[in-house]
């Protein structure tokens, strides 16, 4: 089938290259949209237990789990000088009148709102919107509230959200910015002319645009994240221009040894062809798995990764060979640099200097190489015994957006976010279907007061508990007989306290508990706190009472237990299919055991890193972040399903190589150390720009794709320098002809695949 590809290509070249071009063109403006139609968010599912607690708050208690805030504040007036209350009042003033606010509060409401460091006072409009209609509804809340003498910052979710999606494509353009003009540059230095260094870049930039287009058409039949669209692009762009790179760079090698253009085409095209061919599917192997969790980021990233990598191999099998046919001779136009003594030279003079004594070198003493390389790639991954998965706030902004720096006045002056509230409703008396007037759904009949009473005591004595607030957690010495004595006549307590917990938390047939904690909301130690409360068996009575946990420690604990329930087995998957694959290609037992052993390093390597850097704080104000404390839950994933098939990329590069020597001499020392040779400085060359395009993204304001970004660039550094390069030739010496055994009865098995790649 390749041959055949490359065949059309160049009999076609120019139908080829004019089809390409309308694509292009046609892509371009969508591409330029891909983000329209994504949506913010993408770490929940409809059918995490939390998700279902929020739907009953709402439903049930009447409750709004999604605010814009309002942080006002004024040089010299207090929060409850009448001048500060006028204006406040005359900026909120006529938003109930939208269906779409459930309730103001302010400081009139709840002194507590009013701040005691500043004259700065918190107001907050609960939202009857799910969040994707809430960003367009706030800005007609922007619109409307005119703060008059008093400066205002609009944060919580809606603000937040809109900020990310803001950040995330300021993000992605910085990234394209940088990495495009370093990329080239590197490619200068790897090919040393113009035209050759062009090439790739231009091949591989239209991959993309062409599958960020397929990106926008399917997110508009399919719910995507807009944490993925910077990701997506980074794949894009580093495989991209390392397919073109790998063909681009074969194609030179043919002409060199005296082919025709024609056949230095078909000949890079039936060599360098199928190692991208496996490569891409290497890679899909792992980003594929990502469709498999029911989480809308990672099943976008999969989506979106599938898209641009096809139409990366496309690109990489259509348009090059026609382009290089074209070009001839030509692709060495322009020199700029030196011309470098390429290992993909045909002769034994042709081999740069460097990859020569390095080969020899671990071909002579493979196990003085192997053990202090294996100790390095072991210590640079004990952090990730370290790693604690939660999930990130507003800190992933950075403070120059309004969001985030009305987020750091509500944390710093009011506690947000420095302790948990965990929201835990119980249901009783049959439902919302209770019968009017039965008592069974009468929250202050004595027996729904003692059985919440039961509960109040149980949510109290759990570790990690500070207090409980609840219509039977107001005073200690109470039991539930003077609970009911005090709200026989609700309507006439006098307690502000008493009466707006009444107001508020309280509805026929429910109950709310606010359980609080001094823990941090999104670390491990809450989630086991949920947990713990998820496990009391309210009391029934034949009341049918059910409790129901929501939050946003409630909600990072469905993601972790939905993520890494699956994650082990997936990633057996993976490592299973991506070892048969290899297997098949070539033609041995060991070599794909060696290839999976030694990317689980590479990412494991990353892993060490993330903790280091991200959870620690090591280098935070060099990469301006604040540290995270924890390792935002879905990173580990993503980085397996993109680190595991790039370094794989190398992986079959250098094998490929080897095996075709190998199949040419028979001879294992002198055939690993030529494919190290031959393979070394193309390899490098590719890793380069990954980790170019990779680090480019560290350059990110959203601090997720900061994380991203630096891990793949460690891990693909890793892998270039110490795996390939040293590891697994001194694996490859050490082994010998066990290298290429496997088994009679599993060769006759096997379907065949010709080694030429």
């Amino acid at each position: 089938m390749l041959t055949a590809i490359g065949s059309f290509a160049v009999r076609r070249k120019y139908i080829v290259l004019a089809t390409w071009v309308i694509v292009i063109l046609v892509a371009l403006p969508f591409a330029n949209r891909a983000q329209e139609f994504l949506k913010p968010g993408g770490f929940s599912n409809e059918s995490f237990p939390s998700v279902q607690a929020r739907k009953v708050l709402q439903e049930r208690l009447e409750l709004t789990t999604l605010t814009v805030d309002f942080v006002f504040s004024h040089p010299e007036w207090s929060p409850f000088d009448p001048r500060f209350i006028a204006a406040v009042e005359n900026a909120v003033d006529g938003l109930t009148d939208h269906e779409e606010i459930a309730y103001v509060a302010s400081h009139l409401d709840d002194p507590q709102r009013a701040s005691s460091m500043s004259n700065t006072a918190h107001v907050s409009a609960g939202l009857t919107l799910e969040l994707d209609a809430s960003l367009q509804f706030l800005e007609i809340v922007e619109a409307e509230v005119d703060p008059g003498p008093l400066d205002m910052i609009i944060t919580g979710g809606p603000a937040l959200y809109r900020d990310i999606s803001l950040a995330s494509e300021r993000d992605l353009r910085r990234g394209e910015s940088v990495a495009f003009p370093i990329a080239t540059i590197v490619l200068l230095l790897v090919f040393g002319t113009l035209v050759a260094a062009i090439l790739p870049a231009a091949v591989g930039g239209g991959g993309v645009l062409v599958g960020l287009a397929l990106v926008f058409f399917m997110s508009q039949g399919t719910d995507m994240s807009v944490f993925a669209l910077n990701i997506v692009s980074l794949l894009g762009i580093g495989i991209g221009i390392d397919y073109s790179l790998f063909y681009t760079s074969r194609f030179q090698e043919e002409l060199r040894n005296g082919k025709s253009v024609e056949g230095a085409v078909l000949n890079a095209h039936s060599h360098a062809g199928k190692a991208i061919l496996f490569s891409a599917i290497t890679s899909l192997i792992g980003l594929l798995s990502l469709i498999a969790f029911d989480v809308m980021m990672l099943r976008s990233v999969g989506i979106g990764a599938v898209a641009v990598i096809f139409a990366a191999l496309l690109a990489a099998l259509t348009l090059m060979p026609a382009i290089l046919a074209i070009l001839g001779e030509r692709v060495n136009r322009f020199r700029i640099m030196p011309r470098w003594r390429s290992g993909s030279g045909g002769s034994s003079q042709g081999r740069i200097s460097f990859w020569v004594p390095l080969s020899n070198w671990v071909m002579k003493r493979p196990w003085m190489v192997l053990i202090p390389t294996s100790t390095v790639l072991i210590l640079l991954a004990v952090p990730a015994l370290q790693m604690r998965l939660g999930t990130v706030d507003a800190t992933i902004l950075p403070d120059s957006l309004e969001s985030r720096q009305g987020f750091d006045v509500l944390r710093e002056e009011f506690g947000f976010a420095l302790q948990t509230i965990i929201p835990v409703a119980y249901t009783f008396g049959g439902g919302a279907d209770a019968r009017p007037g039965s008592g069974l759904a009468d929250p202050f009949s004595r027996e729904n007061l003692t059985r919440a009473y039961d509960i109040g005591r149980e949510l109290d004595r759990l570790d990690g508990v500070t207090n409980v607030t609840s219509i039977v957690n107001l005073e200690p010495t109470f039991g539930p007989e003077q609970y009911e004595l005090l709200y026989r006549h609700p309507e006439a307590i006098t307690d502000v306290t008493a009466a707006r917990i009444v107001r508020e938390s309280v509805r026929e047939g429910a109950i709310l508990f606010l359980v609080h904690s001094d823990l941090h909301p999104f670390f491990p130690e809450t989630r086991q706190l949920v947990t713990e409360i998820r496990a009391l068996i309210p009391p029934d009575g034949g009341s049918g009472g059910a409790l129901h946990v929501n939050g946003g420690a409630s909600e990072i604990t469905d993601l972790v237990n939905a993520l890494y329930g699956k994650f082990p087995y997936i990633v057996a998957a993976v490592l299973g299919v991506t070892y048969l694959s290899l297997m098949l290609l070539f033609r041995s037992v060991i070599l794909p055991l060696k290839a999976v052993v030694l990317n689980v390093l590479s990412i494991l390597a990353s892993y060490g890193a993330l903790v280091f850097v991200f959870q620690e704080g090591n280098f935070s104000g060099v990469l301006n972040f604040e540290a995270m404390g924890v390792i935002e839950a879905t990173l580990p994933i993503l980085l397996f399903a993109i680190i595991f098939g790039l370094s794989m990329d190398y992986e079959i590069f250098l094998l490929s190589r080897v095996t075709e020597a190998y199949e040419r001499t028979g001879d294992n020392v002198a055939s690993v150390a030529e494919g190290l040779q031959r393979s070394g400085l193309i390899i490098t060359g590719a890793a380069s720009i990954l980790i170019v395009v990779a680090a480019s993204f560290v350059l990110a304001d959203v601090v997720v794709v900061k994380a991203i970004g630096l891990g793949l660039a460690i891990a693909v550094f890793v892998d270039v320098t110490l795996v390939r390069a040293l590891v697994a030739p001194a694996i490859m010496r050490i082994a010998g002809p066990w290298n290429w055994w496997l088994p009679g009865w599993l060769d006759r098995i096997l379907p065949e695949v010709k080694h030429d790649v």
